[in-house]
């Protein structure tokens, strides 16, 4: 079968975050499909911008669209959207003739704005067309106070969202409990499948040699616990949807308590300036840059305990599904989560530990538990990520196109 995965953001090795379109085109490859993502040669998660047209990164097709490019400013990232679905139109007889016409057309959906489009290209090729809902728009924009509900964008957003549901001959969602926000905005019923995001089995297969690999971070981890200090890490955004600023108080707790835990912060965002800030005077809590992910796992594996805050916010009653919810299960000896139940529902064997959001006294306890509790062994850590795999997620992707022959 020939799918076209379609990604405005497609990230994957040398090429930046984002990485669930690499992974399961690579884990279809195997399956026996043909697969190609198409993706934006431009867009800010780039680390640097691609050619135009087909490229091969470690066995997985790519065909990056040429899309314009921008700088901080939200009106050429907006530019940079609106053209992305234009120009599948432009590439598709290319694509079609280096790849076949497709069977199946997914199209994920950092934002809307092509899903027309894609759906347009789809239904000339005859194929199947699914749409891939990442998050909720334009209530997560919203929900998190990024943007007034009565803005005009968010009109059309919204019309484009139920515009969406009904063209998708089905839907697949990362957010576990999003059916019934979705069958209210005109989703027909059969059609909502869930599939979070996991672990590639690459790095599932690495967790158990991950020790060998060296860099300056982990020996200041390394350092910090020969000094008898325990360590948590938090490696992930520092933007608006991650409670970043309850770890840190949390953080600030545990120092006045004296209990000799310190946070290792690495990461980037729009907030991460501000964060610092606010931390500059807690002497057990440090910023470091972001780094390659199997650094990552390296000081996941280092460090006593990873944490990850969400705010209370009833966005995240739909579910969650952070990359790093899952990293954390694989590689941390004990991975501790604030938020409310609704929000882990489905994903609840990935943590050690959870406690209400955007309460710093419960998190600072919750931590100090798991951290005097045993650690997870990694045996059980991983049969969990292996339920997570993407192997096994790609395999239930499809499972709808078996129920349906």
């Amino acid at each position: 079968m020939n799918i076209w995965l379609l990604h405005p953001f497609a990230g994957g090795p040398e090429l930046g975050r984002h990485w669930r379109p690499f992974w399961l085109a690579d884990a279809w490859g195997k399956m026996g499909h043909r697969v190609v993502v198409v993706s934006a040669a431009f867009h800010h998660l780039h680390r640097q911008p691609r050619v135009p047209g087909p490229q091969r990164i470690n066995d997985v097709d790519f065909w990056f669209l040429d899309t314009p490019r921008y700088g901080i400013g939200s009106v050429g990232r907006l530019r940079n959207n609106l053209s992305f679905g234009p120009a599948v139109r432009l590439a598709a007889p290319a694509i079609a003739a280096q790849f076949g016409r497709p069977d199946l057309m997914i199209a994920s959906s950092p934002h809307l704005f092509f899903i027309s489009a894609a759906h347009q290209v789809a239904r000339h090729f005859e194929a199947r067309f699914w749409l891939e809902v990442r998050d909720l728009w334009p209530e997560s924009i919203v929900a998190l106070g990024m943007t007034p509900a009565w803005h005009p964008l968010m009109k059309v957003l919204e019309w484009k969202e139920r515009s969406a549901y009904r063209a998708a001959d089905h839907v697949i969602c990362l957010l576990a409990g999003a059916e019934a926000h979705m069958r209210a905005r005109g989703l027909p019923a059969g059609k909502f499948q869930w599939v979070p995001n996991g672990v590639s089995d690459d790095e599932i297969q690495s967790a158990l040699t991950i020790e060998n690999l060296g860099h300056p971070l982990i020996d200041r981890i390394n350092l910090l616990k020969q000094q008898g200090r325990r360590v948590v890490l938090y490696a992930g955004g520092m933007g608006p949807p991650n409670a970043v600023e309850a770890i840190l108080d949390a953080a600030s707790i545990l120092g006045d308590a004296n209990y000799g835990i310190d946070f290792v912060m690495i990461g980037s965002g729009t907030s991460r300036a501000a964060l610092k800030q606010r931390a500059a005077l807690l002497a057990n809590v440090e910023f470091h840059d972001e780094v390659d992910r199997s650094v990552v796992h390296r000081l996941l594996c280092a460090a006593d305990c990873a944490v990850v805050a969400f705010h209370k916010n009833a966005l995240y009653h739909h579910g969650i599904s952070p990359n790093k919810l899952f990293d954390y299960c694989l590689f941390a000896p004990r991975s501790v989560i604030a938020c409310e139940e609704q929000a882990l529902a489905g994903l609840e064997d990935l943590v050690s530990a959870r406690c209400a959001p955007d309460e710093p006294g419960a998190l600072a306890a919750c931590l100090r538990a798991a951290l005097d509790g045993p650690a997870r062994p990694r045996g059980e850590r991983i049969a969990v990520a292996r339920r997570y795999s993407y192997s096994t997620l790609a395999a239930k992707y499809l499972t709808h196109l078996r129920d349906q022959a």
